[in-house]
């Protein structure tokens, strides 16, 4: 398990960090000693503008946490949008919007995050972390959008990992897969009701729904030394949904 200061030294960006599992898990880096430097689209304070569907964003986001901290350790690619609707009210733009930030989004940051590693070494070292979902490992009602670029965003991070450890660099690339978790996004879709009756989270084993802390805890485990062993993973934190008949 991840303590205070294991993580001391490392410079960590996350996206999508100024709310929900983004929040969560700068504050939870922040406690184990990373230096974070956290993006939104909504910046504010210290969270830096940041749209990850953009190359120059990401260019420009890299550019000033390397300003700012001297280098980058960990990356936590969490910013996301979601949305619900059975297939046959779909737009094709709806379903390309997920893609574009879950999928497209990643892969700049993911390529952006490898060239700043390779600047700082040989053999390049560093940790990307991307945010995906259960949705993205079985199939779960009204979420088909959501689902699908999820999935695609576990198969690029595991096509990365592979990538990268066959060219022999020592780059980690993991993806964390919450399940049901109220934050600002999913309490956007459902309503307090919605998360206040047991019987809507009663076929899962935990009888509840996560909270963003419980999502960057497993991050925190992920960016960190104690997972060094660990394969390419698609690390579900999802209170047993995989194992339940929900969908």
């Amino acid at each position: 398990m991840t303590a205070a200061g294991d993580l001391d030294g490392r410079v960590a960006l996350v996206t999508g960090a100024a709310s929900g599992i983004g929040a969560a898990t700068a504050a939870h880096l922040a406690a184990r000693g990373a230096r974070v430097f956290a993006t939104d689209r909504r910046a504010g304070g210290a969270i830096f503008r940041h749209d990850v569907t953009s190359a120059a964003d990401w260019e420009q986001a890299i550019a000033a946490c390397v300003a700012r901290f001297g280098r980058l350790d960990i990356l936590v690619s969490n910013a996301g949008t979601a949305g619900a609707g059975p297939i046959v009210d779909l737009a094709l733009d709806a379903l390309r919007e997920q893609a574009r930030v879950h999928v497209e989004g990643a892969f700049l940051g993911m390529t952006a995050a490898v060239a700043q590693f390779r600047r700082q070494g040989a053999p390049a070292t560093g940790t990307i972390v991307t945010v995906a979902s259960v949705a993205g490992m079985k199939p779960i009602m009204q979420t088909t959008a959501y689902g699908t670029a999820k999935a695609a965003l576990i198969a690029l991070s595991r096509a990365v990992a592979a990538e990268l450890q066959a060219a022999g660099e020592a780059i980690r690339v993991h993806a964390v897969c919450p399940g049901g978790t109220r934050t600002p996004m999913t309490e956007a879709l459902f309503d307090d009701a919605y998360w206040a009756d047991p019987a809507n989270f009663a076929e899962v084993p935990l009888r509840d729904y996560c909270r963003p802390e419980d999502i960057a805890e497993a991050i925190a485990f992920l960016a960190s030394a104690d997972a060094a062993a660990l394969a390419p993973a698609a690390l579900a934190v999802d209170g047993g949904w995989l194992l339940s008949n929900r969908i």
